[in-house]
């Protein structure tokens, strides 16, 4: 039992450094997720938005709740989009998602900025692909729409879980080698 305890001493800087390196890992992570390089966003959602997408894959229209903003009802979700790609004038098949999915990720960026995902698509090339909201009358005055590639669910959670785990790694280290170095241990 001494040895375990006396090996944990001698490796706490390890483990210190290593939560380190995992906890910029992990905390990258999520900036991504918060604020991903790709995002558009527009104001009248009466008006159809060309958006370009640089690379193929799934993405997502948001309904972008301003701070501060105490939201009632969920007429958002009824909102009905068509999306086509300018390119060769096609539909791209928009499937939106029920006020019950509880499956998809919803963000707050530092502006306090909530975003709700309505609905996605996939897109198979990159270009410019227009966005209609066919019921605008269902987004309130104020709010934003937006479109940012799809996060799954599975992606965040072991986010979150490597932050905390990392931070925890990190603290823990520096305590037990601060300890350590002082005499106390």
């Amino acid at each position: 039992m001494k040895s375990d305890v006396s090996m944990l001493l001698w490796s706490s800087p390890l483990l210190m450094l290593l939560g380190g390196y995992l906890l910029i890992r992990c905390i990258g992570g999520l900036r991504r997720v918060i604020s991903p390089d790709v995002r558009q966003r527009w104001a009248d959602a009466a008006r159809a938005e060309v958006v370009a997408l640089p690379q193929p894959g799934r993405y997502v229209v948001n309904i972008v709740f301003p701070p501060f903003t105490v939201v009632t009802g969920t007429a958002h979700f009824n909102a009905e989009f068509t999306v086509t790609a300018c390119a060769t004038g096609k539909p791209v098949p928009y499937e939106a998602y029920s006020r019950f999915n509880f499956f998809t990720v919803r963000r707050s960026d530092m502006g306090g900025n909530t975003s709700n995902p309505l609905g996605e698509f996939h897109c198979s090339a990159p270009g410019d692909y227009r966005i209609t909201c066919l019921t605008p009358y269902h987004i309130r005055p104020g709010f934003l729409l937006e479109v940012t590639p799809y996060v799954s669910p599975g992606v965040v959670v072991p986010l979150i879980l490597g932050t905390l785990l990392a931070s925890f790694m990190t603290i823990g280290g520096l305590i037990l080698t601060l300890l350590k170095l002082g005499g106390q241990l």
